[in-house]
């Protein structure tokens, strides 16, 4: 790559605060990396080790792509450097939870609420929570359900933002949001404010911890730091106090999160908050044809109030007439088969990703995005034509799941079961045969008689155990018996239909999280009215999928989820007025719960014309080549949505931008074949596990998102770690555990949240009666703890990352180290398989402290018995060919059964796996 001047002096800067203003496709990835590498060569000015730097990220995608380039740019420029898992590199979110975790011992078996739910713990304690004790600003007592989403925004902005208390007194969500905290602690929950906001606290209040970060952390690097929000700048800000040097990188235009706090202030006005700061501007775009780059451009200069720039074209992209156009239509289905009819065209037209690249390629499905302002409100049209056309496609997140046939299927599976009015064999029967599966239709009716037994079972008088009555094992269980495999679905949909399956998986996941407890028959009629009135709306249209999920499929999603994304040709359709720009929203809000004089900046948070054109111009800068905008009246509603968006005219004045139907037949055609849609990748060592033992089950749990039923003793295996966590880090600072600390390490430890009490108590009696033995067999070697619960990662070749956590390491007599894993029964796994994870263990030790380790053990806490073995060198290379093959397969999505009788039997997603049902039967 030939720097720019601009880039050059980004990477080589020293000295003061950066500023970096970085305009779409500038390329700022590769410039951070350089600039990483540039912080660690030694004999600069800084002079900095991977434990000193820090770097946040806005995604965990953007962190996975971002820590691969920096090892790959630092093993060029300076070789291996030992410590590389000590950088962070990673949400602000992560950071925050990874410092409570590792400084704030009783936080360590607190579980994390997404944001869905959130919203079911705060219903199903409604009271507790501080939701019904609440009012709104009138005096009306708050609603369950009604006032549940205005009600968890309101509290996250009173954590979350810049709070003017004076203008808060008396508002009740105050005392509202001391009740709710109490209950998270209560719950062992966090939340996603919680996080930030316990963090804030241990930054600002623990002297250790200050002590600590002062020491360690030098520089921190903030990416999309326009996205920023208040309290995530106070992070930022106080790790600037306790010393480091500060690198921004962002771009103002590029602001589109102000609806979740965001406050474009932070980059506007960086340089006067810091101190000493040097802005560079990275000008140019390597992403677009110069006609993209033109046109998006000379729109955003209509805002008023921006940092200094100008986009620059580099010929990343040859623009063609007819690459751009904007096209009115009568209607939607006319917009909406204009698109279609133009994905057909443009399938196969031979396109380079770069253009240094020799060989060209032809469009696929994937290479294609629609992107919406509401998702919601306006895919309908386009979906059923997709439809109609048999061109694949996906809906990015959970929006519009259920116009899916296949989860529209699954949900009427739980109306009956949950004795819904006109839910009958029938009915049920009729939405899986609309589904068109591939289901032989005896085998369906087969699975609808054992979905009735299902169903008796609730209101049988001699009931089994609640956890017998798992939402997740149902729905898994009529999957098996109906016959559903990914094979069998007509059309080549497998895939597809796979992948939304898999996303209802995850919404069965997250009710039965909070409701798990929930007596039977009540738990499916409070599953069935959720996913009637409330599943549809609760997950944001911002909901992100699943990194790895890569069909090759059209991609339809909001514009907001297409941010750090990049396509070869890109749809915005509905441009209407009132639909894009969106006008502010009127009715019930947040702000009939909070004065909007209680929070500064408060305006933000309801959207200005400013922020519709940033997240215009963030759409049309997602285009590599291909641009197409159009818009069509959408009857009714008082012609509310009849006219074009006033963005329209702005657009047509681009000299790019044609009004005539574009002609692609004479553009050059080959063969149509997908990009690569994972390049970098990251494995866990669960990942990895799960991929060793059978590809096929990585697919349906990793990429698929299927998740096996909750098990009542889930999280004893983890308490126990957690307790031996802080008895081997109190060992290393010197403070050595004894047989009387036992019943505190389990009382602060022991978190089965899906245990019934029976079995809680026998929880606890076992994980007293484990540490106890634990602290007796080892404390003559507690003295020789080098490290416990060490972040290790190991980066190969090609783009393989492979992160995980030691639990022990230490030495012996002979001054050997050994590393040791922690194994209780609930964490039984192939003896091959602890194997070869104590080898990636090794390699992570080796990349920590550059030396090899000599011993891995496995240590079984319940037979309290040792397995130590040598490190090999031969299983070292084994295990790394062993990590490129997943990574190898992943990349191309070939990911094969293999099936074994034990194996199988034992896994959660044989019923979905044709080889898995075999082999499990075979004796």
């Amino acid at each position: 790559m030939n720097l720019t001047k601009s880039q050059g002096q980004a990477i080589t800067h020293s000295g003061h605060n950066l500023q970096l203003i970085a305009c779409a496709g500038s390329g700022k990835t590769e410039i951070v990396a350089r600039r990483v590498v540039h912080l660690l060569t030694p004999g600069k000015a800084i002079s900095l080790q991977p434990r000193n730097i820090i770097a946040f990220t806005f995604t965990d995608k953007a962190a996975g792509e971002l820590k691969e380039r920096i090892v790959t740019r630092t093993r060029q420029a300076l070789g291996e450097i030992p410590g590389m898992a000590e950088m962070f590199v990673g949400t602000i979110h992560a950071f925050s939870l990874e410092l409570l975790k590792s400084e704030s011992p009783k936080h360590l078996k607190f579980d994390v609420l997404n944001e869905i739910q959130q919203g079911l713990f705060v219903d199903r304690n409604s009271s507790k929570s501080g939701l019904t004790t609440s009012t709104d600003l009138k005096g009306a007592a708050l609603k369950r359900y009604r006032d549940t989403g205005y009600y968890v925004n309101a509290i996250s902005i009173l954590r979350e933002a810049e709070r003017n208390d004076a203008q808060l007194r008396g508002c009740s969500l105050l005392s509202g949001l001391q009740t709710y905290q109490r209950l998270l602690d209560d719950k062992s929950y966090l939340d996603y404010s919680s996080i930030l906001e316990e963090a804030v606290t241990l930054l600002t209040n623990n002297d250790g911890v200050r002590s600590r970060l002062a020491d360690r952390v030098k520089y921190v690097i903030v990416d999309e730091y326009q996205d920023v929000n208040p309290i995530q700048e106070a992070i930022v800000w106080s790790l600037h106090r306790l010393g480091a040097q500060v690198c921004v990188v962002g771009d103002d235009d590029q602001t589109i999160y102000q609806w979740r706090g965001s406050d474009v202030e932070n980059i506007l006005t960086f340089d006067k908050r810091y101190s000493a700061v040097d802005q560079i501007s990275l000008e140019e775009n390597f992403r677009s044809s110069e006609g993209v780059v033109e046109t998006a451009r000379a729109f955003i200069k209509q805002n008023s109030i921006r940092l200094v720039k100008a986009m620059k074209p580099t010929g990343a992209q040859p623009y063609e007439s007819g690459d751009i156009t904007a096209r009115p239509f009568s209607d939607p289905d006319a917009e909406a088969q204009y698109i279609v009819d133009l994905i057909k065209d443009l399938r196969g037209v031979a396109f380079k990703d770069d253009k240094d690249d020799q060989v060209e390629r032809g469009l696929s499905w994937s290479d294609m995005a629609i992107l919406l302002r509401s998702v919601k409100a306006n895919a309908e049209p386009i979906t059923q034509a997709l439809q109609s056309a048999r061109i694949p496609f996906i809906v990015t997140g959970m929006t519009n799941l259920f116009g899916t046939a296949e989860a529209e299927a699954a949900r009427q599976l739980f109306y009956f079961i949950a004795d819904r009015a006109g839910v009958g064999s029938a009915a049920l029967k009729t939405a899986w045969k609309t589904a068109d599966l591939g289901i032989d239709t005896a085998v369906l009716d087969q699975a609808i008689k054992g979905a009735a037994l299902a169903k008796a079972a609730l209101t049988d008088p001699d009931q089994k155990r609640w956890g017998q009555y798992s939402i997740q094992r149902v729905f898994l269980n009529f999957l098996d018996q109906a016959g559903v495999r990914e094979e069998l679905v007509p059309g080549g949909r497998g895939e597809v239909v796979f992948y939304n399956l898999g996303k209802f998986s995850q919404v069965i996941t997250d009710f039965e999280t909070i409701h798990y407890h929930s007596k039977p028959e009540e738990k499916y009629k409070s599953f069935a009215n959720f996913l009637q009135y409330r599943a549809e709306g609760a997950y944001p249209e911002g909901w992100q999928d699943n990194k790895y999920a890569n069909p090759d499929a059209v991609r339809i999603m909001t514009i907001h989820q297409a941010k750090g994304m990049q396509w070869p040709v890109v749809f915005v359709p509905v441009m209407l007025k009132n639909r894009f720009p969106a006008p502010r929203i009127g009715g019930r809000n947040v702000w009939h719960l909070l004065p909007r004089k209680g929070i500064r900046g408060q305006e933000r948070f309801e959207g200005t014309i400013e922020d519709e054109r940033r997240l215009f111009y963030v759409a049309m800068t997602r285009s590599q080549k291909y641009l197409h905008l159009t818009w069509a009246p959408i009857p009714g509603k008082n012609n509310r949505y009849a006219r074009v968006s006033e963005f329209w005219s702005d657009i047509l004045v681009s000299k790019h931008v044609k009004r005539r139907p574009p002609d692609y037949s004479t553009r050059k055609r080959t063969q149509p074949t997908p990009r690569a849609g994972v390049t970098n990748v990251v494995f866990s060592f669960s990942d990895l596990r799960y991929f060793f033992e059978c590809p096929y089950q990585f697919k349906l749990r990793i990429l698929y998102g299927f998740n096996a039923p909750i098990h009542e003793a889930l999280g004893y295996g983890k308490s126990l770690h957690d307790a031996l966590a802080e008895v081997h880090t109190r060992a290393v600072r010197g403070d050595f555990a004894k047989g009387t600390d036992v019943p505190q390490l389990v009382d602060m430890h022991l978190h089965a949240p899906y245990a019934y009490p029976a079995l809680r108590q026998q929880l606890e009696v076992a994980a007293q009666r484990v540490l106890r033995d634990y602290l007796n067999d080892n404390a003559t070697l507690f003295d020789k703890i080098e490290f416990s619960e060490k972040q290790i990662e190991i980066s190969l070749d090609y783009g393989v990352t492979v992160n995980g956590r030691i639990d022990l390491v230490r030495r012996i007599d002979t001054d050997e180290t050994t590393i040791v894993d922690l194994k209780s029964s609930d964490r039984a796994q192939p003896e091959e398989v602890t194997e070869a994870q104590l080898h990636v263990y090794a390699l992570g030790y080796q990349d920590l402290t550059g030396s090899r380790p000599d011993y891995v053990e496995i240590y079984e806490l319940d037979e309290r018995r040792r397995k130590p073995r040598s490190v090999d060198d031969d299983f070292i290379a084994d295990v790394k060919t062993d990590v490129r093959r997943a990574a190898d397969a992943l990349r191309m999505g070939k990911l094969p059964t293999v099936p074994a009788p034990n194996k199988c039997k034992t896994c959660d997603y044989r019923g979905m796996c044709t080889d898995g049902r075999a082999a499990a039967r075979t004796t």
